[in-house]
C-alpha cells in the first residue's frame, strides 16, 4: 500500500541576520615581537660612540702619520727653467699628508705661476708627488707702455723694457688695447701661424687698427704693409716677390695696400726736396 508523503524534503531557509554582540570586543595584540626596554638602547648607543671614536682614532693616526707625509716630489717639464721653478714653489710650501693633499687646489696655484699653461698631479704612496708641467709657448710681444712677452691667449710670460733685435714680432694697437685684448691677441697669433718661418722672421711690427687692418713692418724695409688677416700669408708673399721690380719701378715707396685680392695700390715717397709726393698707383 502506497504511504504519501506531505512533508517538503527542501523547507524553505530563513535568511541569517547577523547581530553585533552587546559585549565590547577585546583587541588581540601581536605576539613574537618584544619592545626595546632601555638597557638595550643604552648598549645601542654606547657601541655607536665607540665605534666612531675608533674610526676617529685611525683617521687621526693615517693624517699625522709620518710615514704618509710627503716627502719626494718628481717634477718633469720640457723647460728646465720652469722646471726648476716649479720644483722651488713646491719645496717652499708645507704639502703635508699625501691622502688628505688637495690637488685641485695645487693645480690651480701652479697653473698661476708665469709660463704655466697646464699642471697634472699624481700622488704616489706612501710618500712621492708627481708633477707633469706643460709649458705655455711664448707667441708675440705686446707693446702696453712695456714689452709683455704673451701666448696665444694673451697670458704674460715675462716683460722687458726693450725688445731684442731678431727675437718675436711687436703687436701694438691703435686703441692701446682697451677693448677685446684677447680676441685681438688671438687674431695676431692667427695670422702669424700660417706664415713660413723664415717670413716670419722678418715681421717686426704688427699695428692693428681699429677697423681691423693690419699695418706690417719688415726688417730692414721701410715700406709700410696694409694687410688684411684674411689671406696674410699670401699677400705677404706677393709682395717679398715683387718688392725690388716696384721699387725699380717707382722709386722708394711709401706704403703698399695688399688688402684687395689680385691688386697692390703703393704710394711712392717724395723723391726730392719741394716736389710734391706721388699719387697712388695701382699695380697688379
Amino acid at each position: 500500500m502506497a504511504v504519501e508523503n506531505r512533508y517538503s524534503l527542501n523547507p524553505a531557509v530563513e535568511p541569517v541576520i547577523f547581530q553585533r554582540s552587546a559585549r565590547p570586543a577585546r583587541l588581540k595584540a601581536k605576539s613574537g615581537k618584544k619592545s626595546l626596554r632601555w638597557p638595550h638602547l643604552l648598549v645601542i648607543f654606547i657601541s655607536l660612540v665607540l665605534f666612531f671614536l675608533g674610526v676617529a682614532q685611525v683617521y687621526y693616526y693615517v693624517i699625522t702619520c709620518e710615514e704618509f707625509r710627503i716627502k719626494r716630489v718628481e717634477v718633469n717639464s720640457p723647460s728646465p727653467e720652469l722646471q726648476q721653478r716649479v720644483e722651488n714653489y713646491l719645496l717652499s710650501r708645507n704639502l703635508g699628508n699625501i691622502l688628505i693633499c688637495n690637488l685641485d687646489y695645487l693645480r690651480l696655484n701652479l697653473t698661476a705661476l708665469p709660463g704655466v699653461k697646464e699642471a697634472r698631479l699624481e700622488k704616489v704612496l706612501p710618500s712621492t708627488l708627481r708633477v707633469e708641467i706643460f709649458p705655455r709657448t711664448p707667441r708675440i710681444y705686446v707693446r702696453r707702455g712695456l714689452y709683455f712677452l704673451v701666448d696665444e691667449e694673451g697670458k704674460v710670460l715675462s716683460q722687458a723694457a726693450e725688445v731684442e733685435e731678431g727675437s718675436f714680432p711687436v703687436l701694438e694697437d691703435e686703441d692701446y688695447f682697451n677693448r677685446s685684448y684677447q680676441e685681438k691677441v688671438r687674431l695676431a697669433c692667427q695670422v702669424l701661424s700660417g706664415v713660413e718661418p723664415g717670413v716670419r722672421a722678418l715681421i717686426r711690427r704688427l699695428v692693428l687698427k681699429k677697423d681691423l687692418r693690419l699695418e706690417v713692418e719688415l726688417a730692414g724695409d721701410p715700406v709700410r704693409l696694409i694687410l688684411s688677416p684674411e689671406n696674410f700669408s699670401e699677400r705677404l708673399n706677393y709682395y717679398l716677390a715683387n718688392r725690388e721690380a716696384w721699387a725699380q719701378l717707382f722709386g722708394p715707396l711709401e706704403y703698399v695696400d695688399l688688402r684687395i685680392e689680385g691688386r697692390a695700390y703703393v704710394k711712392p715717397l717724395e723723391l726730392a726736396a719741394g716736389n710734391s709726393r706721388g699719387a697712388k698707383k695701382e699695380v697688379s
